[in-house]
């Protein structure tokens, strides 16, 4: 009898033991941690990758870091269908996609130029309809992109040239060889075609570098249209032609008094 009852305790330990770790677990699943979890299988938590700039002996020219594949778009850029596909599927397109109908379109907006006479010709405008949404997603690339230099109103009074003039006005050997943006706003981009101001944001020109890696191809042509709509900012509108709410909100700003004590 003595025996038969050891032997119960025995079988009941044991099986409040196998009980625990699964207790842990339920522990575990409502505990927040910073530690990475332990997983019996890894997958893909723990796997071996090459840092930048490494070499690597798997590809013939000894690179781990792969170049873009010349010719080829990212999906997120824009997408060339033609008219059966648009009427099969109608709904099958996101808000973030330029459907282009004919290859022509597709060709132009990928290279801002145009074949006239077999010759190529920059384009004269945005080849891609100008909404306030695109207007407003090249204003946010524009921020992302250009404004360290260029700054926020296109002048050329970035954060990096502003950094760059006070190195030179202290004397510091660090200010370098820095050549100051140029004024988008000014008459030497003003009369640029919107085709060869895309082509400038996609290779360079002078010490400007390329941004075709960085920025996708609709992106850049957002970013033309916001370089347009900051220059219509600066034109003088008389007040008789702004909307009746903006000029009902200037009557009611405090008028401004010149030195000569006379109201602006």
């Amino acid at each position: 009898m003595k025996r038969k009852t050891r032997n119960f305790y025995i079988y009941v330990n044991i099986g409040l033991l196998g009980l625990v770790p699964f207790g842990l677990i339920c522990l575990a699943r409502h505990e927040r941690t910073t530690t990475p979890r332990w997983a019996i299988i890894q997958d893909m938590d723990k796997q071996p990758y090459y840092k930048p700039q490494r070499p690597s002996t798997l590809f013939a020219d000894g690179r781990a870091m792969r170049p873009h594949i010349p010719g080829t778009l990212a999906q997120q850029d824009f997408i060339y269908v033609n008219q059966a596909q648009v009427r099969a599927h109608p709904h099958n397109w996101a808000k973030g996609h330029v459907v282009l109908k004919n290859k022509t379109l597709y060709d132009s907006v990928l290279y801002g130029q145009k074949l006239v006479h077999g010759q190529g010709q920059w384009l004269t405008h945005i080849p891609i309809p100008v909404t306030k949404r695109f207007v407003e997603r090249g204003r946010t690339e524009f921020n992302i992109f250009c404004e360290p230099c260029h700054g926020y109103n296109g002048r050329g009074n970035g954060t990096v040239n502003r950094w760059d003039e006070r190195l030179r006005k202290d004397g510091s050997p660090d200010a370098g060889t820095w050549v100051p943006p140029s004024d988008l706003l000014g008459p030497g981009v003003k009369f640029l075609s919107d085709g060869l101001i895309f082509n400038v944001i996609s290779n360079g020109v002078g010490t400007m570098a390329s941004y075709k890696d960085q920025i996708p191809v609709v992106d850049r042509w957002a970013i033309v249209s916001y370089v347009r709509a900051l220059e219509k900012s600066q034109k003088v509108v008389p007040v008789s032609k702004l909307p009746y709410p903006i000029r009902h909100s200037l009557k009611s700003l405090p008028a401004k008094t010149m030195g000569n004590g006379k109201k602006k």
